[in-house]
């Protein structure tokens, strides 16, 4: 089996910069794809194409201006021609507080067709032999996102997005089929016809004594859907406790220490080697098992050593620790 992709892309811009107006941008991007396998398949029921290829033209603009303590930003793009690409709008607004403390707002609208993968596939596997680039519709994307950023009490970001006409790989095998295991047999492309919202709070903050330190980062996901179609973990941490100094009248520079990982359970997507892509499952839990990693980073002069054991505690926790189904 085997896709070829040749694309071609150019953009001409112009650009007009004033301290008063602020900077401006101008742009038309021309894309030129031929996605294409060596034939035609015809069965009793279809006939599947052997390419896809086409040109796609757009418009667009970028503007960015400083006024004191407020900054703007903005893009626009809309389509003239071809079947990929869609609009594009997104822009945001950042207000430094203070120089220690800085809030942001920004959002986006974006559509665009799935990739090739979901559109065109041919194999010599039967059930592997799809073409949707007549009846996938474009995927929709809204989102809305909040920042807040302080030297003293960390960094908080706050998104919140709606996604329409999502796509995703499934299987579609039966239980036998599964437990005779040919559940990769039989994964195809599906797009949601409901709407998915995504919500996701993430909490960043690095507090210092001496040479010691303890970096985390905490994040919080909610998915609501009418089918659970995309699955995340609800849960999720990073936090590393290290150890940093510069020694022996600073030829050596030292860090050390443990990094804590963790994300509570979920159905975590199976992985398909033949299309290189994930499909959903919903019969394996994975997750809620913690991982530690030990580490040494020095430079000694032009010299660099880095060691690193990852998940040391396996040995003494368990071994619930696959990293996909």
């Amino acid at each position: 089996d085997k896709a070829r992709l040749k694309a071609f892309y150019n953009q001409l811009n112009a650009q007009f910069s004033n301290r008063v107006i602020g900077n401006i941008k101008g742009y038309v991007d021309f894309y030129n794809y031929d996605y294409y396998f060596n034939s035609e398949i015809i069965t009793d029921t279809t006939t599947i194409q052997s390419q896809l290829q086409g040109n796609e033209i757009s418009v667009g603009g970028i503007y960015s201006k400083r006024i004191g303590r407020l900054g703007i930003q903005g893009e626009a793009k809309t389509r003239i021609s071809g079947n990929l690409s869609g609009n594009l709008v997104r822009g945001s607004l950042d207000f430094a507080l203070n120089d220690k403390n800085r809030i942001s707002l920004s959002g986006q609208m974006a559509e665009r067709m799935p990739d090739f993968n979901f559109l065109l596939y041919q194999s010599d596997y039967q059930n592997y032999n799809w073409q949707n680039d007549k009846s996938f519709k474009k995927q929709r994307e809204n989102g809305l996102q909040a920042d807040l950023s302080s030297n003293l009490l960390g960094s908080l970001s706050m998104e919140y997005t709606t996604l329409q006409n999502y796509s995703y790989f499934a299987s579609t095998a039966t239980e036998e089929q599964i437990g005779a295991g040919s559940e990769n047999a039989y994964v195809k492309p599906f797009q949601e016809s409901g709407t998915i919202n995504y919500f996701k709070a993430t909490y960043r903050k690095e507090f210092r004594w001496r040479d010691f330190a303890l970096d985390n980062t905490i994040m919080y996901q909610h998915v609501s859907q009418t089918d659970n179609v995309m699955n995340l973990p609800q849960f999720v941490t990073r936090n590393t406790f290290y150890y940093q100094k510069e020694l022996f009248k600073k030829a050596m520079f030292l860090q050390t220490g443990v990094t804590f990982k963790y994300f509570s359970k979920y159905f975590m997507d199976s992985y398909n080697p033949l299309l290189g892509e994930f499909f959903i499952q919903d019969r394996e839990e994975l997750g809620g098992y913690p991982l530690f990693d030990f580490f040494i980073d020095a430079k000694v002069r032009s010299a660099r050593i880095f060691f690193k054991l990852e998940h040391f505690n396996s040995s003494f926790t368990g071994s619930n620790y696959y990293s996909a189904p």
